[in-house]
C-alpha cells in the first residue's frame, strides 16, 4: 500500500533529521528535509487519486482503505503518527487510526 509507506516517511523523518543533526550531519539532514516536504505532497496526490476513483466507483474511501490495507498490508500500522504533516496532506486520522497497533477494531 503506498499510500501507508509513504505516510510512514511523514511520520519517521523528523526523528531522523533530528538524529543526523544531534551528530553533526547537516547536509544530510537537509536532504531529508526537501524528501519530507515532498512526502507531504506525494501523500496529498496519492490520496486524491484515491478516494476520486473510489467515489467514481461508488465506494466510501475510508472504507475501501480499511479493507485494503487489512488484505494486503502486513501487520498493523505502527505508531506514533505525525499528525500535523498527515493532516497537511489532507490524511483524515479515521483512515488510519483504528488501523493503528492497540487500536480496537471497528467493523468493516
Amino acid at each position: 500500500m503506498p499510500l501507508v509507506l509513504e505516510a510512514r516517511g511523514l511520520d519517521v523523518t523528523p526523528e531522523m533529521v533530528a538524529r543526523l543533526e544531534q551528530v553533526g550531519d547537516a547536509d544530510t539532514a537537509e536532504i531529508l528535509r526537501r524528501i519530507y516536504r515532498d512526502e507531504i505532497g506525494h501523500v496529498a496526490v496519492g490520496l486524491r487519486w484515491f478516494d476520486r476513483l473510489c467515489r467514481a466507483r461508488g465506494l466510501i474511501p475510508e472504507v475501501v482503505f480499511h479493507e485494503r490495507v487489512r488484505r494486503f498490508f502486513k501487520g498493523e500500522l505502527k505508531p506514533p503518527f505525525n499528525h500535523q504533516a498527515r493532516a497537511a496532506a489532507g490524511f483524515p486520522k479515521t483512515y488510519y487510526e483504528p488501523l493503528a497497533a492497540g487500536a480496537v477494531s471497528l467493523p468493516s
